[in-house]
């Protein structure tokens, strides 16, 4: 599954991230999101260059409870995941330059 980006829902969460055999980036956004709509392309693109790394993406308000589990209190909130545990984060948009930065970071903890 790593180097693709997937949609998750409450459902999907756990096993999509929390139980992942490699790390994973979630983005936590929104439609109305203007900031969101222009970090999603730049994480798809990173996340496609470094296929030891899946992207998951999760709509805050439609799966309310995962934002609320991870105390998601703006947008757009990136966290990275390794052993289904938060080890990186960051909030808000960002230049490619620090997106792709951010991603071949995560990338290199694959085993």
């Amino acid at each position: 599954m790593s180097g693709k980006t997937v949609e998750a829902t409450t459902e999907t969460f756990g096993s999509l991230v929390e139980k992942a055999d490699h790390p994973v980036i979630v983005d936590f956004y929104a439609d109305w999101c203007g900031p969101c709509k222009m970090l999603g392309p730049l994480l798809t693109k990173a996340i496609a260059e470094n296929p030891k790394v899946t992207l998951v993406k999760i709509n805050v308000d439609d799966h309310q409870s995962i934002a609320s589990k991870y105390q998601v209190a703006a947008l757009p909130t990136v966290f990275a995941f390794n052993d289904g545990k938060v080890v990186d984060s960051f909030v808000g948009m960002r230049p490619k330059p620090l997106v792709e930065e951010f991603v071949k970071k995560h990338a290199e903890l694959a085993e």
